[in-house]
């Protein structure tokens, strides 16, 4: 009995040998084709520094000027009405706005209406092609610069003109600085036409309207009924005050009547039930009595009781009687004004048709002053309104025109610019070599590898080593 015994067949790595990146391949083909690399390079570098001489003799040489344009803000705020502001906005002094602000003076040095001023302002001393604004944007460039001549955020523009001749660069770069800082002072710096206009015809409306709300209050001034209804109503007032002063007379001599009577009374008993004795002793009482009951103060009056006349009682109790008899009439008399008088101050039915049409012209003639002052007030306020309202107006526009007169700048011209002495050359001859080199060498390695895969042999020398093409 045999037992076969079944061995299990190798795996295979799935990474062979052959996969690996073999360099040296690559090296071999570079060091066989060593001189033709040098020689293509230098070949492309000589025509380069040919083609950089060529274009030195055959074009125009160029000329760098520069002049620099500083940012040195000045505002000047004007301001008579505090209630009415229009001074321009505050700059704040975050990084952010300051470099905000940089940018947007930097990104206004090339624009087309600068262009378009200097092409006018230089005329003949530009040629046909360089009179065109757009061409003439072309030549010219902006930078911040720092110390050293460095870019970078700076209180300092230099516009710098490219031109074929010295003077020529220095003339352009000089009037677009000059027409530079008159362009952002207009825009930054000056009070806005818009602004001005604005409110210049705000105050011409204000003023038409001041002159016709004063014309309204002339003119009500002259057809108004005040002082009339002012006359009226103190007339009436007095009137019915005199009525009221009348009634009230009339019910304090009441009073005093009735004190009166009843002092009479008192005094008639007495006197009755006294005899010759009473009649004697009240002689007195019965003078000062008749003196208060007819009119007269006894304050002052002096009564001397011997003077007295004699009177029995029968006489004194026929006096009393008598003087009863006059007040008790009086009494009536005076009962039928107070009653008359309180219906009139009631406004009753029966009040008299005097009083009545008194209240009623009075209750009228206050409604129609009332009315008059109120529209007085009302003409006299929108007057004034109208009066503060063209006034402070008026104010702005003189302070706009004083902030005109007085204009805020946003940069100013720092330094002119010179004719430069030298030309700028229109490509480095270092960055030329340097560019060329780079180039000739990429070119360089692609022929040498197309020569290798087609399997050419170097042109330059002989090698042993023996030609392999890394691409089989």
């Amino acid at each position: 009995m045999t037992t076969e015994v079944q061995t299990a067949a190798p795996t295979r790595d799935p990474w062979v040998a052959e996969d690996e990146i073999d360099l040296r391949q690559y090296l071999d083909v570079l060091i066989r084709w060593w001189r033709e690399i040098i020689a293509i390079t230098l070949g492309f570098v000589v025509l380069a520094v040919l083609a950089i001489l060529t274009m030195r003799l055959v074009l125009p040489p160029q000329y760098v000027a520069s002049a620099d344009v500083a940012i040195v803000r000045t505002v000047s705020d004007v301001n008579f009405d505090e209630r009415f502001k229009t001074n321009p906005e505050t700059l704040n002094n975050d990084t952010t706005s300051l470099s905000a602000r940089r940018s947007a003076l930097l990104g206004m040095v090339t624009t087309g209406a600068i262009a378009q001023s200097v092409a006018l302002q230089l005329g003949d001393q530009l040629s046909e092609k360089e009179q065109i604004p757009a061409n003439l944007l072309e030549m010219v460039t902006g930078d911040m610069v720092t110390s050293g001549n460095a870019r970078g955020d700076s209180d300092l523009i230099r516009i710098s003109v490219i031109a074929d001749t010295p003077e020529k660069s220095a003339a352009i770069a000089n009037a677009w600085a000059d027409q530079y800082v008159k362009e952002v002072n207009r825009v930054y710096g000056q009070v806005p036409d818009e602004v001005l206009s604005s409110i210049e015809a705000e105050l011409t409306e204000a003023q038409q309207q001041y002159l016709n709300s004063q014309t309204n209050l002339e003119a009500f001034i002259a057809n108004n009924r005040l002082d009339e209804l002012n006359t009226l109503v103190t007339v009436l007032q007095q009137r019915i005050t005199q009525e009221a002063s009348l009634q009230s007379a009339f019910l304090l001599q009441w009073q005093e009547t009735q004190e009166q009577l009843s002092t009479a009374h008192a005094l008639r008993a007495q006197v009755e039930q006294g005899g010759e004795g009473a009649a004697r002793s009240n002689m007195a009482a019965l003078q000062i009595l008749k003196l208060r009951a007819f009119g007269m103060t006894p304050t002052n009056l002096q009564l001397e009781v011997r003077d007295l006349p004699e009177i029995d009682q029968a006489a004194m109790m026929a006096d009393l009687d008598g003087l009863i008899t006059a007040l008790e009439a009086r009494m009536v008399d005076l009962n039928d004004k107070v009653a008359a008088g309180s219906a009139q101050l009631q406004a009753s039915p029966t009040v008299s048709q005097t009083l009545t049409t008194a209240l009623s012209e009075l209750r009228t003639s206050k409604a129609a002053l009332e009315t008059e002052n109120a529209r007085q007030r009302q003409l006299t306020q929108q007057r004034d309104l109208n009066w503060e309202t063209y006034k402070t107006l008026s104010s702005k526009v003189a302070e706009l025109n004083l902030a005109r007169a007085a204009a805020s700048s946003e940069v100013r011209f720092g330094a002119a610019a010179v004719p430069p002495t030298t030309f700028e050359p229109r490509i480095q001859l270092g960055v030329g070599i340097l560019i060329a080199g780079i180039l000739g060498s990429v070119l360089a390695l692609s022929i040498v590898f197309l020569s290798n895969y087609l399997n050419y042999q170097p042109f330059l020398g002989k090698t042993t080593i023996a030609p392999t093409s890394p691409f089989r």
